[in-house]
């Protein structure tokens, strides 16, 4: 009787712990999935690559969906990718239309979805300093415009904000190029519509060295 009961209580003590093992043991893998994009800042029509990576190994051809979403909640099917057996990478590109602004993206595998990625479409424009002038001296552009200007003289010029064309203005802090030398340039994205004037503040009391850019 006692070796019976010996018994029961060994095995009870086994069993008893296999199950905390089982719960102390961690889960098991659900894999992972990976998106890149590149590059993220590009024009209308340009090319924008998607890659990534699957995990574990397919062991069957699979779906893998693309998303993408403007206002980065509310995401649809931008495409969706054939995935072979064996595969652990996918690549596949896609072409930016005329909408300007940011585009959220993000990849769908079965359970699994990537964090959203920004890509920024932007359109470009530029400002020719010359002769002690910024040409033109009205600019007028769409949101997500990305003004250049370009400093064509030998003498050094800032493009700097201020909150009127008054000789006198007040610079605002928006943007700031510090002295820029002749023959390079400085780039400003704006994103919301209104007037911004903006001055050379080495030249300040010349008029020609007063402009403005309106994003309607």
């Amino acid at each position: 009787m006692s070796r019976l009961l010996a018994v029961v209580t060994l095995a009870t003590t086994l069993a008893l712990a296999l199950l905390v093992a089982a719960a102390a043991a961690p889960p098991a893998v659900a894999g992972s999935l990976s998106l890149r994009i590149s590059p993220d800042s590009i024009s209308p029509f340009e090319t924008v690559t998607f890659s990534g990576k699957v995990s574990p190994k397919l062991k069957k051809p699979a779906k893998l969906t693309l998303q993408s979403t403007l206002d980065g909640t509310a995401f649809t099917t931008l495409k969706k990718l054939s995935l072979p057996k064996g595969a652990t990478k996918y690549k596949t590109t896609w072409v930016a239309g005329t909408s300007l602004g940011p585009i959220y993206f993000r990849a769908k595998f079965g359970g699994l979805t990537t964090k959203k990625l920004m890509v920024t479409v932007v359109e470009s424009a530029g400002v020719q300093i010359m002769s002690n002038a910024f040409s033109p001296k009205t600019l007028t552009v769409k949101p997500w415009t990305m003004v250049v200007w370009t400093n064509n003289d030998s003498a050094d010029h800032t493009v700097t904000a201020v909150d009127s064309l008054d000789p006198n203005a007040t610079p605002t802090g928006l943007f700031d190029s510090g002295p820029i030398a002749g023959g390079h340039t400085f780039r400003y994205t704006f994103t919301t519509p209104g007037t911004f004037f903006y001055e050379c503040q080495i030249h300040s009391l010349a008029a020609a060295m007063h402009a403005e850019v309106v994003v309607q």
